[in-house]
């Protein structure tokens, strides 16, 4: 059975008036995301059952109450120690 862990992603605030929201994507390979976990109006998420022994790579997006998403940020990347 393999080991999970969380990590906790933060980042800087959207200044936009507009903003609802944001987006975390994650995956295990660079540019490659699954479905976004939305976070709500917060600067930061703990994401769990991440497996010991992979890499992660996690962009975010802010989105607006239209539902309009802004370009994602830098890629970060996390082994899972």
């Amino acid at each position: 059975m393999s080991s999970t862990k969380s990590v906790s992603v933060a980042w800087d605030p959207v200044t936009s008036t507009g903003l609802a929201g944001y987006k975390v994507y994650m995956g295990t390979a660079s540019g490659n995301y699954g479905t976004p976990i939305d976070v709500g109006n917060v600067t930061s998420s703990l994401v769990d059952s991440l497996l010991v022994g992979t890499t992660y790579y996690f962009v975010v997006t802010a989105y607006n109450s239209s539902g309009l998403e802004s370009p994602p940020s830098t890629e970060v990347s996390k082994t899972i120690n």
